[in-house]
Parts: C-alpha cells; sequence; structure tokens
C-alpha cells in the first residue's frame, strides 16, 4: 500500500510506502528538514505539522511526548524522525519555521570542545597561549583593582566608627544640660 505525501509551502510531493518515516520520506522527495540529533528524537529540530491525515501516521513515541509540549501535539506536531506513515491515503506536512534558537551555556561548551579536537597541533597550542592571555589580562585586572575594593572597605568601616563616636558624643552633651534644668528648679518640698 502507498501514501501520496506533499510538503507545504515547497509544494514537493509524492508516493511512499507503509512503515517509511516522515523524515525518510522528506529525504527522498528533497525536502531538507533538519535534524540536530541525527534521527534519534532527542531534539525537536525536525518537528513538521500535520495539516491533512493525522490518522495515517503512528501514536506518538515516548521522545515525542518528551521533546513536544501537550499544546504542539494537539496542534499536529508531530517529530518527523519519529512519525511513521501506517495507513495508505493523502498526507500533506508543513515544515516548521525554525525559530532562533538561544545557545545554552553546556551546548556553547560541547560546541567548543568539538571544534577544539577537530584543530591541528598547531592551532590548539595557539588557541591555548590566547586562553593564558586572557586569563592573565583578568587576573592583572582584579589584581590592580583590589587595593581600591580594599581601601573603599576600610574608608566605610571608619566612617562607621565615626558615625557611633558622633552618637555617644551626643548624646552625653544632653545628659549634663538634662541635670541642670533639674538643680535649677527648686524642689516643691523645699518651697513650702
Amino acid at each position: 500500500m502507498t501514501v501520496h505525501i506533499k510538503f507545504e509551502p515547497d509544494e514537493e510531493s509524492g508516493v511512499v510506502a507503509e512503515g517509511t518515516l516522515l523524515w525518510d520520506a522528506a529525504r527522498r522527495l528533497g525536502v531538507q528538514i533538519p535534524v540536530e540529533c541525527k534521527g534519534l528524537g532527542e531534539c525537536d529540530t525536525c518537528s513538521v505539522i500535520v495539516q491533512g491525515g493525522a490518522a495515517l501516521l503512528s501514536s506518538p513515541t515516548s521522545a515525542e511526548l518528551e521533546q513536544l509540549s501537550a499544546d504542539r501535539l494537539a496542534g499536529n506536531e508531530r517529530l518527523a524522525c519519529q512519525a511513521r506513515v501506517v495507513q495508505s491515503g493523502e498526507l500533506i506536512l508543513m515544515r516548521v519555521p525554525k525559530t532562533k534558537h538561544v545557545e545554552t551555556p553546556e551546548e556553547a561548551a560541547a560546541k567548543f570542545r568539538q571544534e577544539f579536537r577537530e584543530l591541528p597541533l598547531g592551532r590548539k597550542l595557539t588557541k591555548l597561549v590566547e586562553f593564558e592571555a586572557v586569563t592573565a589580562f583578568e587576573t592583572l585586572t582584579t589584581l590592580s583593582s583590589l587595593p581600591f575594593t580594599v581601601g573603599e572597605k576600610v574608608l566605610d568601616k571608619i566612617a562607621e566608627f565615626g558615625r557611633k563616636k558622633k552618637k555617644r558624643v551626643s548624646f552625653s552633651q544632653e545628659e549634663p544640660a538634662a541635670q541642670s534644668e533639674t538643680k535649677a528648679k527648686p524642689d516643691k518640698d523645699s518651697l513650702e
């Protein structure tokens, strides 16, 4: 049994056999669908929207349930590397527009490690020397600003000490004035 498959907006179409993964069908028809995980279902870059014929596909796999949110699955979005054609009929698919991906620090580190491994030995040594130079510069910059940081802390403590001392002095000056007022007033008992 065969399935007629059509990719929008490319208008690429053709016939594939039942049991074919959407990713394989796309490749056979010349439609480029990116797959970062090499078809292992560990990313969502190969996602497609099923515009017609969703019932012709296999149930969502555990990888699809993990990679796609409930909203995306409800919107007939599937992973091309996981969804398989299981019935004959007509299937209409649309590639999901690629969104701007923000690279995580872990992804950047993995990418850098891979690029570094592929460098020839001479370039690796050059990169290492560059890293050492950057590290030395950052260290010297931090060390040169350290006396200012320590000086600020010392001055803050001196100012705090001075404020406390001023409060004590102002309290001790108010006490004698209060005592002299009580001495200047005659007692009621002494007037009688």
